[in-house]
């Protein structure tokens, strides 16, 4: 396998795992080799960049996905599987709004600034909630997890 040909199977894994460790191994690269293109070639490490953000989006998606709709578990009787429940995760649910309403839900100053985020006008922080769930759409849809327009509810809509 050709050296560009391998840098674009690390960038592929990397994407998606956001595991530069593995990415590497699975290219048949060295994670040193790797670190060395990407602080000798501004497009390699801009393309890492974005690898690494894409997996983070699709990470994020996942987390609020379990958040709000919760995990299945088989409930076992006697050793077999008798039926499912939902489990949910208030921890994970308070993790996400920490980190991204930190005014508002990490009270004890614990957690990062939002950078821009009280000097945003209406119409930025509109476009960034809908750049957000374009991503979320998109990672969705290649994990063939969308959700059905009915099923989500008329949310946007006003009575």
């Amino acid at each position: 396998m050709s050296l560009p040909v391998r840098k674009a199977c690390f960038l592929e894994v990397l994407r998606q795992t956001g595991n530069v460790s593995r990415a590497a191994r699975e290219a048949g690269l060295s994670s040193s080799t790797v670190y060395a293109h990407r602080a000798k070639q501004p497009k390699f490490a801009r393309d890492w960049d974005a690898a690494v953000a894409e997996a983070l989006d699709n990470l994020e998606a996942e987390l609020v996905d379990r958040a709000t709709r919760g995990v299945e578990k088989p409930v076992y009787y006697r050793g077999e599987i008798v039926g499912n429940v939902r489990n949910y995760s208030d921890a994970l649910a308070m993790f996400i709004l920490k980190a991204r309403r930190p005014e508002i839900y990490d009270r004890t100053g614990g957690g990062p600034a939002v950078a821009g985020i009280r000097g945003m006008t209406q119409e930025e922080a509109k476009a960034e909630v809908l750049r957000r769930l374009d991503r979320i759409a998109a990672a969705q849809i290649a994990r063939g997890t969308v959700i059905d327009n009915d099923d989500a509810g008329d949310a946007g809509e006003e009575a």
